[in-house]
């Protein structure tokens, strides 16, 4: 015999079903998550932008000497207003120029032109490829908002680029 009693059927569809107590707990415990995660995330991206400062300008320093190499012509990096520009081939003027510009956190805080100590004229933050693959060398130091630094250096002699992280 079955009971189709709608006062039973009321009941065990309660009991199949959340209380807004516990809607409500789930909710909370999700508001406390996101805060805390949050801050976290935040750190990540200043870390993400400094790392792609790094990349950018390491990617740029190894493009340099393979252009000037390729093209058997001086090639130029440049280091201005937090814009990594580099043009090739001084002879042609129509020689589109490269650009990648570092993210809005990143500032340069230094920049030492090694060939500038052996009484080469300062340009600025510029720094010259030659066709042999050497360079003048250079050693550039990023900052971000809560002072951490990288410093991206350059050997004069083989172009390698070499990463030091201080301040982390």
């Amino acid at each position: 015999m079955k009971n189709n009693s709608p006062i039973i059927n009321h009941q065990s569809s309660i009991k199949n079903a959340f209380t807004l107590i516990e809607i409500l707990l789930v909710v909370v415990i999700i508001l406390i998550a996101t805060g805390v995660s949050v801050p976290l995330f935040r750190g990540t991206f200043q870390s993400t932008q400094m790392n792609d400062a790094v990349r950018s300008t390491v990617r740029m320093a190894r493009y340099a000497r393979s252009m000037s190499i390729l093209k058997q012509d001086e090639c130029t990096l440049r280091f201005k207003d937090g814009l990594l520009t580099l043009s090739c081939g001084g002879t042609n003027a129509a020689e589109p120029e490269t650009s990648r510009r570092l993210p809005g956190d990143i500032k340069i805080s230094e920049f030492e032109n090694l060939a500038e100590a052996d009484g080469i004229p300062d340009e600025g933050r510029a720094v010259h490829y030659y066709s042999t693959g050497m360079n003048d060398g250079f050693s550039v130091t990023f900052r971000d908002e809560k002072d951490r630094r990288v410093t991206v250096s350059c050997n004069p002699i083989s172009g390698k680029t070499t990463v030091e992280e201080s301040s982390w």
